[in-house]
């Protein structure tokens, strides 16, 4: 017994007064998922030994290590100091400790640690005291299926750090995680000391009923060197803290709900219309107007809001919807996201009568009352009167010649005769060059617009004519309806059933106008139609006019 006291007092002996292996940490109290630093620092000669570190592979992850050579001075003596600073990150919660680590002949002490959980943590404010420590928190923690989840974490920081700093990326199995935004920098005083913060937000919409797992994000920066001579941060290193994780409980949708309605779990909803024209005014049998739907939720994604129609899913005989593409739109406001969806129809109104639009009912889950709210526009009628009322006045006819015009005696038969003679090959030519002319205008209806100007002036043919040019498809639908209603009683009701041709060039303006074609609209084929129409209703008149002869006596 006696033997192995002497030999370790003479193993003392050989190693230098002041030569040891100090070992140290940055502190002893961390939440599971941070790094703590761990410096070794002895004053032996030998600068190229390395401690062996495998004894703390049991219970830690070696981060990084990093050796430093540095001299102090104590009594006036110069003193060669060799560092290593190791970055350690626990890999179990309770209590740890640093084992004794060798260096050569060199032993250090062992370090005992508490390594808390994230629910410890929060429940232990002393644990917060740490130099930089992560928080997270839910607006709540039973939301229902498809209901935003809103997720806030806050890193708070009371030393200073590098832009490298980062947040991993939140992924959720089951659930459409969105960003809120950048970052949100602040500070805030804890405990007298004041802290910066970094704050991220998230929309959370679980896609599931049931139990739902947020993971915990892991935050690594690294801080700045600090000038306060504090040991504990006076080295810049990196640090890496996690946030506790977090477990939803996600509610079905209530059973009180109504069957067949879309699920909308918000904490607002608001719906608006708009029309154009007013549907309150008088309509026309074959003119249109536009009704435009606006849905706004707070709570809800753009995508997660139903498309409306005028007639709720049903027909109207008379009446027909074209939909345009719909307008979605997120917005982060206060609550989270906001969802935005517009869907527009131009309703193209067939025949006269009387139609009644049937009321638009929107049923939606409050959130935060947890109630059914329901959300309704009210029905609307439209009044169409037949275009008859507005047949444009005919045009001033020449006034008919007096049954008791009495010809000269003096007139000679020749002389009728000639005259007669004279009025058939003028009547003959002109009847020639309105057929070369019309033959032309069909060919190519762009052509001899100069046929128009004189006898059309003022008429709604010019405009309709300048729009088929611009293929301005709206423009030509306004002039079209007001030339058909001056052409035939029932409009272009009327004119599309007596010309096959119009009504084909109709339903292309239509399918363009309202949303139903891929291609751009062409004015070139309803201008065709148009001008066949025109050159129809000429020839229709010329065959009428040889009864003018009956004026004239015969003799």
């Amino acid at each position: 017994m006696i033997r192995p006291l002497l030999w370790l007092c003479l193993l003392l002996l050989t190693v230098p007064a002041q030569a040891a292996l100090e070992a140290s940490v940055d502190r002893t109290r961390l939440v599971e998922g941070e790094t703590l630093e761990l410096t070794l620092e002895t004053e032996a000669a030998n600068r190229f030994a390395q401690p062996d570190l495998s004894a703390l592979e049991e219970h830690f992850d070696i981060r990084n290590s990093r050796q430093l050579s540095l001299v102090s001075q104590l009594d006036g003596r110069t003193q060669p100091v060799t560092r290593w600073v190791i970055s350690l990150m626990p890999k179990r919660t309770g209590f740890v400790v640093i084992p004794p680590l060798r260096l050569d002949e060199l032993v250090s002490q062992p370090i005992s640690l508490q390594v808390l959980t994230a629910g410890e943590a929060a429940r232990d404010n002393t644990a917060q005291m740490a130099p930089i420590f992560i928080d997270a928190e839910v607006d709540t923690e039973t939301p229902y299926v498809q209901a935003q989840v809103l997720l806030t974490l806050r890193v708070y920081h009371s030393v200073s750090l590098y832009d490298d700093s980062t947040l991993t990326g939140l992924d959720i199995p089951d659930a459409r995680v969105e960003s809120l935004g950048g970052p949100r920098n602040y500070e805030r005083l804890i405990n007298g000391i004041r802290h910066g913060v970094i704050e991220v937000r998230y929309a959370i919409f679980p896609m599931r009923s049931g139990a739902l797992e947020v993971p915990s994000q892991l935050f690594t920066a690294t801080t700045m060197p600090s000038r306060t001579g504090d040991s504990t941060i006076a080295r810049g290193r990196l640090v890496q803290v996690r946030s506790p994780g977090i477990t939803l409980q996600v509610r079905p949708i209530p059973p009180d709900y109504p069957p067949g309605a879309p699920w909308l779990p918000a904490t607002d909803v608001s719906l608006s219309q708009a029309w154009q024209p007013d549907p309150g005014l008088d309509l026309l049998a074959g003119e249109s107007l536009t009704r435009s739907f606006t849905i706004q939720a707070v709570g809800l994604n753009a995508s997660q809001l139903p498309e409306l129609s005028s007639l709720a899913g049903g027909t109207l005989a008379g009446l027909r919807e074209y939909t345009d593409q719909p307008l979605l739109e997120n917005l982060v406001v206060d609550g989270g996201i906001g969802g935005l969806r517009q869907d527009s129809a131009a309703l193209l109104v067939q025949q006269p009568g009387t139609f009644q639009l049937p009321p638009i009912r929107l049923y939606w889950w409050d959130t935060v009352a947890d109630a059914l709210r329901e959300t309704q526009l009210d029905a609307v009628e439209l009044n169409v009167m037949s275009s008859q009322s507005f047949v444009a006045s005919p045009a001033p006819t020449a006034v008919a010649a007096s049954e008791d015009i009495v010809i000269a005696p003096t007139l000679l038969y020749w002389q009728l005769a000639t005259a007669l003679l004279g009025m058939a090959v003028l009547v003959c030519l002109w009847l020639l060059w309105r057929t070369r002319r019309a033959l032309e205008a069909l060919r190519n209806p762009y052509q001899d617009e100069e046929i128009f100007d004189e006898e059309v002036q003022g008429n709604p043919l010019t405009d309709l004519q300048s729009a088929c040019r611009s293929n301005q498809p709206g423009e030509a639908r306004k002039a079209l309806e007001i030339w058909a209603r001056q052409q035939d009683s029932d409009g272009l009701i009327g004119l599309t059933h007596q010309h096959p041709e119009l009504a084909e060039a109709l339903d292309e303006l239509n399918a363009c106008l309202f949303g139903q074609a891929d291609h751009p609209w062409r004015g070139k084929p309803l201008w065709r139609a148009v001008r066949m129409v025109v050159q129809s209703g000429k020839r229709q008149a010329e065959h009428a006019e040889p009864e003018l002869e009956s004026l004239y006596p015969r003799v």
